[in-house]
């Protein structure tokens, strides 16, 4: 049988030749020129095309490329019964966690700011700015590191989550109800949240309304996570001081939108976290190994749950 990478947004070569190598015998085929979709039993996705579904007859697994896989799931034509696993790479969670410490000191330490001047060549200096209160909004394995890492370097951190979590080494609230208690001190609230029917424009109107007016938002999670209206009046109010966005509600973000000229506003894109596709390989080959010897998927995600 054969193995599909259904990805769009990167070259594949490590990949491919990685799969190739460990499993000689199976007939790899990358987008876009997957011929023989019916031999399919199992893709690798990532950003896949509409409609990408329908000609793998004989599908059994997908395996999302990263830790999230909103993009499947929420995918109208995902196919049914067929099982969805993401990779879990202890990599990506230090790379967001790196990400995260890095935007918090850039923004303790004015660079933001020593930036704009340096466009008008004006040489003027900025105290630092002294918050060091973190809430961290997700929790689990991505968000534990972040919260973890900030702790190591000093930070005092609090954790929320949808569900309480009691092994964590830091103060945690769960549950819509301990929202506005969890950042309502926070010089910084970072979103590692995913994305499923309970998060979506979790951050809102009501959800500024409890934040501090010198509190930065970080979304490193999900951009579907973040009412962006809300977000862009939030800061015109001066319910927060500003927002560095790596996630957006749709990806690339059209260059005629607001946050672009927005001057509280830093964007990356979609960077916090990358999938390296060397280290992902393993799983991918035991997944499959697996399937074909029926035993158990690892990383199988829950779909009532989205993660």
């Amino acid at each position: 049988m054969s193995i599909a990478l259904l990805i769009t947004d990167r070259d594949l070569s490590t990949l491919y030749q990685g799969l190739k190598t460990q499993l000689p015998d199976v007939d790899i085929q990358c987008w876009p020129e997957i011929k023989v979709p019916e031999n399919v039993e199992f893709v690798v996705a990532w950003r896949q095309e509409k409609n990408a579904w329908q000609a793998f007859k004989q599908l059994k697994v997908i395996s999302s490329l990263g830790a999230g896989c909103d993009g499947l799931l929420s995918d109208p034509d995902l196919p049914k019964n067929v099982a969805i696993t993401r990779i879990v790479d202890a990599g990506l969670a230090e790379q967001m966690a790196e990400y995260v410490l890095g935007a918090i000191l850039q923004i303790k330490c004015r660079f933001h700011d020593f930036f704009k001047l340096q466009q008008q060549k004006k040489w003027q200096t900025f105290e630092r700015l002294k918050g060091k209160k973190v809430t961290v909004l997700g929790i689990g394995a991505i968000g534990d590191k972040v919260a973890r890492t900030l702790q190591a370097n000093n930070f005092i951190v609090n954790g929320w989550a949808k569900t309480a979590k009691k092994d964590r080494h830091y103060p945690t609230f769960y549950g819509n109800s301990q929202l506005a208690e969890a950042i309502k001190e926070a010089d910084f609230i970072v979103s590692t949240l995913p994305f499923t029917d309970e998060t979506e424009n979790l951050l809102n109107k009501a959800f500024f309304q409890h934040t501090a007016e010198n509190a930065w938002l970080i979304n490193v999670g999900r951009g579907q996570v973040v009412d962006e209206q809300d977000l862009l009046a939030a800061l015109e109010k001066k319910q927060l001081a500003g927002a560095v966005l790596d996630v957006f509600q749709q990806e690339p973000l059209a260059p005629q939108h607001p946050f672009w000229a927005h001057d509280k506003i830093i964007i990356t894109p979609h960077i916090s976290a990358i999938t390296d596709q060397r280290a992902v390989l393993s799983q991918i080959v035991t997944n499959y190994k697996n399937l074909q010897a029926g035993k158990p998927l690892i990383n199988l995600v829950n779909i009532d749950n989205g993660y």
